[in-house]
């Protein structure tokens, strides 16, 4: 079985491809199965360079119309993303220690953002952004005299954990 493309007959034609991997729109074709597969790599390297929404599959037939070489394939583009930053390093908490429920408390380290937020054991607490190395936080009001864990959580990524006792 050859197909005729422009007036040329081909026994290797080239194709677009549906979702399922049978024929779409004939897009050219060669006398040898090498440079058919150049044509196809070229066309899908052509179509997507345009910006389109989709991936293109693209199938080399053989001469009995088997399919026997598929470049791409249909799906949404994938979506770039960045990768997650480093995790937040507590290395001192001033004071580490007191006795007004509302006191403001200094978080030292590194790796803080704008989104840092601090957690006294299981309660978030009021966090303001100061730098990539501090940010300040009020020990929440709830919180009953003893030591809590406090940890810096950017997102899914939390520090290590300091102590702060409230008195």
């Amino acid at each position: 079985m050859t197909e005729e493309f422009a007036g040329t007959v081909h026994p290797y034609p080239v194709y677009t491809l549906n979702d399922d991997e049978t024929k779409k729109e004939l897009v050219g074709g060669s006398y040898d199965n090498i440079s058919a597969v150049t044509i196809a790599c070229a066309v899908f390297g052509v179509r997507q360079s345009k910006g389109t929404d989709e991936w293109l599959m693209v199938g080399v037939f053989d001469d009995a119309g088997t399919l026997i070489a598929r470049i791409g394939k249909q799906r949404p583009a994938p979506t770039q993303t960045l990768p997650a930053g480093p995790a937040p390093v507590l290395t001192a908490l001033q004071p580490d220690s007191a006795g007004n429920w509302n006191a403001e408390v200094h978080a030292i380290g590194q790796n803080f953002t704008a989104e840092s937020v601090a957690w006294s054991g299981s309660t978030q607490a009021v966090t303001t952004y100061i730098s990539p190395t501090e940010v300040s936080f009020v020990v929440p009001g709830v919180v009953a005299a003893g030591a809590y864990p406090v940890t810096i959580k950017n997102g899914a990524l939390e520090s290590n954990a300091l102590t702060f006792t409230a008195l």
